[in-house]
């Protein structure tokens, strides 16, 4: 098993610790490569966002790490991105090796105000009934939209969580994954992915935070993944050293038992295809 995740949060940005502890963590779990990944600035802060007079300091700590163990672990800086009108390109910010894109949240044309996909039910609610008429096909519609649209902008070298719009979907609750209109939603998603050579993530990070029983994306997204030959990559999406490799074994086995041989990685400095 190759082990890594190049999706993680720490004390910079909504995750718990110092960086040099997930190191430590990485080293006591046998990983081969480690990213950090902090959520990227936006234009209006929030409380889960890296901070812009932080991403210095995030940067020039990162390249400290790298120095201190660089016989002992593949250390790499990126960051998650979020995508909205207005957003910087993170790709070009010197010292950025790596993006995870991804949509947490829409934005209100009127009031410019986020409008959260995967937070609380409640704030999922609201979204839904305030800006969405409780149209649920409208909301699912914008999100895969705005992850389209994403990919096709930003070109991202991950996609994050896929579809974690299902996060607050316990028991079906808004929708059934095998809608038409979902599945459409999500295929038309796929074919955007495979022409832009992105890697759909599989992360556990739902999983060990207790919002969802399975990776995201569902194993019917993954099985639509091999078939379309869109390469795969395992992440944690760890906000504590702990989680760093939470539930990957149950992971590699269900994507072994899909069909999948490999995932892609950043290792020795270049994407490539390492054995599940």
């Amino acid at each position: 098993m190759f082990k890594s995740t190049f999706h993680s949060h720490s004390r910079f940005d909504d995750g718990k610790e110092e960086l040099e502890a997930y190191i430590k963590s990485a080293l006591e779990k046998g990983f081969k490569a480690f990213g950090f990944s902090a959520h990227a600035p936006v234009l209006n802060e929030t409380g889960w966002n890296m901070k812009m007079k932080d991403f210095e300091e995030y940067v020039n700590t990162t390249k400290i790490l790298k120095n201190k163990y660089k016989d002992k672990l593949e250390i790499y800086t990126g960051l998650e991105t979020d995508f909205y009108e207005g957003s910087i390109d993170w790709r070009k910010k010197e010292g950025i090796e790596y993006t995870i894109g991804a949509v947490h949240f829409l934005v209100d044309k009127k009031t410019n105000e986020y409008l959260p996909v995967d937070g609380t039910p409640e704030e999922f609610e609201e979204t839904l009934n305030n800006s969405f008429g409780g149209d649920i096909k409208a909301l699912v519609s914008a999100y895969y939209g705005k992850i389209r649209e994403m990919l096709l902008l930003m070109k991202p070298d991950i996609v994050a969580h896929l579809d974690v719009i299902r996060k607050n979907n316990k028991n079906c609750k808004y929708f059934k994954e095998d809608d038409d209109y979902y599945m459409n939603e999500v295929y038309e998603t796929l074919k955007v992915i495979s022409s832009s050579n992105a890697i759909v993530e599989v992360n556990t990070g739902g999983i060990s935070r207790g919002y969802v029983e399975s990776p995201y994306p569902s194993r019917w997204i993954l099985e639509a993944c091999l078939d379309m030959n869109i390469p795969v990559i395992v992440n944690s999406d760890c906000h504590h050293p702990e989680h760093i490799d939470f539930y990957y074994e149950e992971t590699y086995d269900m994507l072994k038992d899909i069909g999948f041989k490999y995932q892609r990685v950043l290792y020795r400095n270049e994407w490539r295809d390492v054995s599940l």
